[in-house]
């Protein structure tokens, strides 16, 4: 009855990372952007005893979290401000921590430094992977690859002046995982190269690709199943202690 019991408290395990999933895709479903976070399917392990025939079979976590890279829908916004990713690409964000990342979240603005940013704060880098440092203007422009030109303050109509590309790439996207910081980045930590292949839409937002309707949905289906492992774990109890009484033993 062990095992029984054993299989039905992994399950419950693994439930409770997906709930966790869950919650966090429901709390970003507003961010542009946003990619959905898949559950973290894990290996299984087996933890044996010297000298016993009996195993027990649980769910090993891997840091690394796999993602949804579905295209999210485009919201046309009208702001110059506001540029999606139009094909798979990503581009190049420094976060607080350091660490490059990629992103697709495209609601842009300045901080204090006049260097671009997105709507957490995250530093957009350009194609050298340095921060995009904007002069003082009075509009501005983002072509399909990415530059970003200006029209600075007190120039003439018309003139634009360009403050370089933001960094984008489409390649190794297979290898891209969620850091423990929610950013996203390869795998095996190494940054990829910059190949520009990104095209970018200015107006637009991409809308997180989470379905408030399938998360409600998976969230019933999970409550289904914590309500059968819960049995599962008590119709084992119930065995051993009969089990139990046949041969005379306390419980």
């Amino acid at each position: 009855m062990d095992r029984l019991a054993q299989t039905a408290l992994s399950a419950l395990r693994q439930m409770q990372d997906n709930k966790f999933d869950l919650a966090h895709n429901l709390a970003n479903v507003n961010v542009p952007g946003f990619r959905r976070d898949l559950p973290n399917e894990g290996n299984a392990g087996f933890l044996k005893e010297l000298e016993k025939l009996s195993a027990k079979v649980l769910p090993l976590e891997t840091e690394a979290r796999k993602f949804s890279n579905e295209a999210g829908q485009l919201q046309n916004t009208g702001l110059e401000t506001d540029v999606a990713v139009l094909n798979q690409g990503f581009f190049y964000i420094q976060p607080e921590n350091g660490e490059i990342a990629l992103s697709r979240r495209g609601d842009l603005g300045l901080n204090a430094e006049n260097q671009l940013v997105n709507g957490v704060g995250d530093l957009v880098l350009s194609d050298g992977l340095e921060p995009i440092i904007l002069p003082n203007f009075t509009s501005m422009s983002i072509t399909d690859i990415g530059e970003v030109l200006v029209q600075q303050a007190g120039a003439p109509d018309g003139q634009l002046t360009s403050v370089g590309f933001i960094g984008s790439t489409s390649s190794e996207i297979d290898q891209l995982v969620k850091s423990l910081d929610g950013n996203i980045r390869k795998a095996d930590g190494t940054v990829p190269a910059a190949d520009q292949t990104a095209r970018f839409g200015q107006g637009f937002l991409e809308s997180s690709n989470v379905s408030a309707i399938e998360e409600l949905i998976r969230n019933i289906d999970m409550q289904r199943q914590f309500e059968i492992n819960v049995k599962l774990i008590k119709k084992a109890s119930d065995l051993d202690s009969a089990g139990a009484k046949l041969m005379n033993l306390p419980t």
